[in-house]
């Protein structure tokens, strides 16, 4: 069975970014819930919570006494990483690979060139249903941003044309070249879930037991709860607009990614436009799913698994975590059904009756 290798590298962070972090005794962000905290831990939580970085809001909430230097140390972690791998930023290395598309190759850094190993390996995995070159039509349709339209089908076709990760090429000495003009990398469907890996490591290195890390809906958590238990991790009711959620994942060490339609989108003509693309379309991933979330020892992995399986759709996103060792499942389907991938059911409850629990 494929598992994951992606090593971890510390890096400098080259951002100066302010200090201001408000505390939270609970976390409940816009994916995910921790719930049943109250009365759980002997000792008080600390949390501090920074928006911007990633383009999301990331609380920290470490259960050990940690001093500022820790949760510092752990913001700027992030930050370097978003220094590198930001398609936002012109002077990431990210954006230089991609404006020297087709004319020649970069020397990246040692963790750039191993995210996007790990990216083209589950590209690979998934038969491009995640593609790290899927810029080109993030660029096109702008969702997320004032200018996110519909595009014309011929500018879908051009940008289709130059999605392809077998024409990204990882050469001697961290090159990374893009075979067409035009062509870009995007990993925004990866990179938050290497920096949860890092931050994790960042803290256990500072001697944290129990945390619960949140950047932006993409929860990892160590350690377990200091009474003993595991966290209970609420997975957020996927219709647009509401409240609450359908289930719960128990866990004491891991990551709990989720894809789904239902937070970033534009309506136009009446119909409803999410940002997860299918490549093999150049539209959003008509699935049958409205959730797929992943849970992982490895961020990263869950991360790009995600978004492979929102796209594969039930039947084919199940085989593919079949295929990969220790990643597992929970589905959503546009029917309110709910699929668990057998190595993840005794840890998965179901808590609202409007959706089906589907007994494998």
């Amino acid at each position: 069975m494929y598992k994951l290798q992606c090593t971890n590298y510390k890096l400098c962070s080259r951002r100066r970014v302010s200090r201001k972090w408000s505390p939270y005794l609970y976390i409940v962000i816009c994916t995910f819930y921790i719930v049943s905290l109250a009365g759980c831990a002997s000792t008080q939580p600390e949390s501090r919570t920074r928006d911007g970085l990633l383009g999301t809001v990331i609380t920290l909430t470490l259960y050990d006494h940690a001093p500022d230097a820790v949760f510092g140390a752990m913001f700027d972690r992030i930050g370097a990483i978003e220094d590198e791998m930001s398609v936002n930023l012109a002077d990431s290395e990210i954006s230089a690979v991609n404006a020297a598309a087709g004319l020649k190759s970069v020397t990246v850094s040692d963790e750039t060139f191993a995210l996007l190993r790990a990216a083209r390996d589950i590209a690979a995995l998934s038969d491009g249903a995640f593609d790290p070159t899927v810029e080109p039509l993030v660029k096109l349709w702008g969702i997320g941003t004032p200018d996110a339209h519909v595009p014309l089908p011929e500018e879908i076709a051009a940008a289709r044309a130059l999605i392809g990760y077998r024409d990204l090429t990882l050469g001697e000495d961290n090159g990374v070249f893009l075979a067409r003009e035009n062509m870009g990398l995007d990993l925004g469907g990866i990179a938050k879930g290497y920096a949860g890996d890092e931050v994790l490591r960042v803290a256990r290195e500072a001697g944290v037991q129990h945390a619960v890390l949140d950047l932006g809906g993409n929860i990892v958590v160590c350690g377990g709860r200091p009474d003993g238990k595991p966290w209970r991790i609420g997975l957020k009711n996927p219709e647009p607009g509401a409240d609450g959620y359908f289930g719960v994942v128990s866990l004491f060490d891991g990551a709990v990614v989720t894809s789904g339609g239902y937070e970033r989108y534009f309506i136009e003509d009446g119909v409803t436009y999410h940002h997860i693309f299918d490549p093999q379309t150049g539209y959003p991933a008509d699935s049958g799913l409205k959730a797929v979330t992943i849970v992982d020892d490895n961020s990263t992995q869950a991360d790009g698994l995600s978004t492979a399986c929102f796209v594969l759709g039930l039947t084919r996103g199940m085989d593919l975590l079949g295929r990969i060792d220790g990643a597992e499942g929970v589905f959503v389907t546009d029917d309110n059904k709910v699929y668990v991938t057998p190595g993840l059911a005794d840890r998965f409850e179901m808590t609202d009756g409007a959706y089906e629990f589907m007994q494998n």
